[in-house]
């Protein structure tokens, strides 16, 4: 594997970094110090290097939004109600960032942390302890994530936890946004999905424990995985104007995106029975990217993990870490055509 290490400018006094990795197809990762942020997975496709992740060519494009843009996300994905769920006896309270709730960890976890990194063989090793000074959660975190490039183009993104001090809670995923084409938005993808339901959510997108079936809906990407169909009835049918939800998932390979024209295919594997759909329905047009810039649909989001609100909602998961204990989370980015 061929390694480099690049400047990627400032973050709030912090020189920020990029290291990448490329295997003998010239397939290659890129990830920042500051957040773990996959800025590249690139493959050469007839000659000509595609980028398959939306990427921004300066820190401003990351930092300047609410959108988390590839972004590791932990200690939790997802929301959680009123910010608050009980541990054992103890009612746990955390930060509200997003009204009354906590959304991705309450704003000060993997998502604002600067990584220490380094490259082991064919591995981009980023290490930090997330305290609960510094995020509100309870006990302290160790955190390990490796995103390790394979001679067969895939990607395996490994996110380790070791709980310190009291009992905690652990449900990370990666916040990536794809578009495999060319074109400035994904509505010429195909997104299959292994699901048969999604989560109702309240007002504020939180999920009330309640299952709606995806059959005869644009939510039915399992049978009829035509993303820009779907997106044009939502468009007009819902306040979000495209996806922004959450589908129960069966694994190993949970979705399936592909760009219709290239051919070019992502499937995402997992274990976990979560995963977030979201289209950038209300991305702003000042986020300078590699498709132009932000509009709706510019890129699809797929996050997974266990289901969002669990630590509420015990039939959703358990995402309780004991005090010393180690977890580990996988997803894996299997490219082909």
């Amino acid at each position: 594997m061929k390694t480099t290490i690049q400047p990627f400018g400032e973050f709030e006094g912090h020189n920020v970094s990029a290291y990448s990795l490329e295997n003998k197809n010239g397939t290659r990762i890129t990830v920042l110090d500051f957040a773990g942020i996959w800025h590249e997975y690139s493959v050469i496709d007839e000659g000509t290097r595609v980028n398959m992740l939306l990427s921004a060519p300066e820190m401003s494009g990351y930092t300047d939004n609410p959108f988390y843009i590839n972004r590791l996300i932990g200690r939790v994905a997802g929301r959680i109600k009123d910010a608050t769920f009980k541990l054992g006896d103890q009612l746990i309270q955390t930060p509200q960032n997003e009204g009354d709730n906590s959304l991705h960890g309450g704003g000060n976890g993997w998502s604002n942390t600067m990584f220490a990194v380094k490259f082991d063989q064919n591995s981009i090793v980023l290490t930090a302890t997330i305290t609960s000074a510094q995020d509100g959660f309870p006990g302290n975190l160790e955190s390990e994530i490796r995103y390790t490039l394979s001679d067969d183009d895939t990607v395996t993104l490994t996110m380790g936890g070791t709980q310190r001090e009291t009992d905690g809670v652990f449900n990370p995923t990666s916040h990536a946004y794809f578009n495999l084409s060319q074109s400035d938005d994904v509505s010429n993808h195909e997104l299959q999905l292994n699901s048969k339901v999604h989560l109702a959510v309240d007002a504020g997108k939180v999920p009330t424990g309640e299952l709606i079936a995806n059959h005869n809906s644009p939510f039915d990407l399992r049978m009829a995985p035509d993303l820009g169909a779907a997106l044009a009835t939502l468009d007009k049918t819902t306040a979000e104007h495209g996806f922004d939800d959450v589908f129960v998932v069966q694994g190993p390979k949970i979705a399936s995106l592909k760009d219709k024209v290239s051919s070019r295919t992502i499937d995402v594997i997992s274990l976990r029975n979560g995963l977030v759909v979201f289209t950038a329905n209300s991305m702003t047009s000042d986020m300078i990217n590699n498709h132009g810039n932000g509009h709706k649909w510019v890129a699809v989001a797929l996050e997974p993990h266990t289901l969002p609100n669990s630590e509420n909602i015990p039939s959703f998961g358990d995402v309780r870490l004991k005090k010393d204990e180690t977890r580990v989370a996988e997803i894996v980015y299997r490219y082909h055509k």
